[in-house]
């Protein structure tokens, strides 16, 4: 299982979402399965999904394009503590091999 955690202006983590099995939109809008409140994030930004026993990042054709470790991504494997950015949104990616913290949530993608 991996995680996807959302950091504020300063670095710390605010927000953590497990992420499973099933594909996993995240955006501005209700349809995504991981809803930020950023106006520079297109509706559906970009989609992470599980391949075998890694998980790829896969830019959803955004305005402002979704950029992991300061390269930009179109579709990218996705390591441990990869920073992502999309929009002025600031994401880390981490292999989570511990019990679920009481602050994640997990997501059911909508697929």
């Amino acid at each position: 299982m991996a995680t996807l955690c959302l950091l504020d202006e300063d670095g710390a983590m605010t927000e953590r979402w497990e992420i499973g099995d099933q594909p996993v939109a995240v955006g501005r809008d209700d349809s995504a399965d991981v809803q930020i409140n950023d106006e520079s994030l297109s509706r559906r930004h970009f989609l992470i999904a599980r391949q075998g026993e890694s998980y790829l990042l896969q830019d959803l054709d955004s305005q402002n394009g979704t950029w992991v470790d300061g390269q930009r991504a179109r579709t990218v494997r996705l390591h441990h503590h990869d920073c992502i950015a999309a929009g002025r949104t600031f994401l880390f990616s981490e292999r989570c091999l511990t019990a679920r913290s009481r602050n994640a949530g997990t997501v059911a993608g909508k697929a």
